[in-house]
């Protein structure tokens, strides 16, 4: 009974509270983005969520409420896939991020068929027929679109799961097999763009237009990946303490140096570690308190081989 209270206090620990609210926020502003900027552009998103609105548009000629039953329903084996392959917290944070989007991408479209939706004033101009854009309108939403979502995306993966889809592979090559991350989302992308253009050539433009502002955005925000060097030197009585300490509370090796101080002519040791971006506030954090007087180097790698394993949240 304890052990099984300790292992529950364990997974809610404070980075792990922080990830579920990036993912919470991530998925609210994700689902808004879908429903209030690219279905009102007539867009595809990508991955997964473009898929389910492609079905929805062939099966009933525009985008519906179900379209979050297929999130949900295409994403399950992915999560399967997630919880082998990367690991059971990315997997735990995918799955509230799917689920959440299943039902609020849902309750948005069922609202926006409904009339309401706060953008459709600021950005058309609404007729008997709907919304009407004209091109420089178009191509606003379509860079909202792609900005926002792309946004939302980032803050689910800055937290160390997914909005689900194709970012579960997509991780799982980049931690497993350390192939890019965007390679393979890109190429479902591009399906998502050819099967656009059977609808309209225009939309798959501007879907185009849609998928690069969300890759730049992703790629600018989404950068627990990218991988650091963190130099700490400390003095020798209080090294041994660190070492044992950082080697129980994180995941990663140490290599410790002599070194001698240049203005004092002291001994002193370094410790330097290799770590991912998303790790690096909490080593800092935790080194501070331990010994406010470490000197703490951080920057960052271009280049990494050798016995190194990446890792996503654990």
């Amino acid at each position: 009974m304890e052990q099984t209270k300790k292992k529950i206090l364990d997974f809610f620990d404070q980075r792990t509270r922080h990830s579920l609210l990036l993912t919470i926020v991530g998925t609210l502003i994700y689902s808004a983005a879908v429903v209030w900027l690219l279905n009102l552009g007539d867009f595809f998103a990508g991955g997964i969520t473009g898929i389910s609105q492609l079905i929805s548009r062939f099966v009933w000629g525009k985008v519906t409420p179900i379209v979050g039953l297929f999130i949900g329903l295409i994403n399950l084996p992915l999560f399967l896939f997630g919880t082998k392959g990367v690991s059971k917290k990315f997997a735990i944070l995918t799955l509230i991020s799917v689920g959440l989007q299943t039902v609020v991408v849902a309750f948005f479209q069922f609202v926006a068929d409904a009339g309401f939706n706060p953008l459709k004033d600021f950005i058309g101009v609404v007729t008997e027929n709907g919304v009407e854009f004209d091109s420089g309108a178009r191509l606003l939403v379509a860079i909202l679109g792609g900005a926002v979502s792309g946004y939302g995306i980032s803050l689910c993966l800055k937290a160390g799961g997914s909005s689900g889809g194709m970012d579960v592979i997509a991780n799982y090559l980049l931690v497993k097999k350390n192939i890019s991350f965007a390679k393979y989302s890109f190429i479902v992308d591009l399906i998502i763009i050819a099967c656009a253009s059977i609808i309209s050539i225009e939309t798959s433009l501007f879907t185009i237009v849609r998928l690069i502002c969300s890759s730049i955005v992703v790629a600018n925000f989404y950068t627990s990946y990218r991988m650091m060097k963190l130099q700490i030197i400390t003095s020798t009585d209080k090294m041994e303490a660190l070492r044992t300490n950082i080697l129980q509370r994180f995941h990663h090796g140490i290599t410790i140096y002599d070194v001698v101080g240049g203005y004092t002519m002291e001994p002193r040791k370094m410790m330097e570690i290799v770590l991912s971006m998303y790790e690096v506030d909490e080593y800092i954090n935790y080194i501070e308190k331990e010994d406010p007087k470490a000197f703490i180097e951080v920057s960052e790698l271009k280049n990494l081989r050798g016995n190194y394993k990446k890792r996503t949240v654990v």
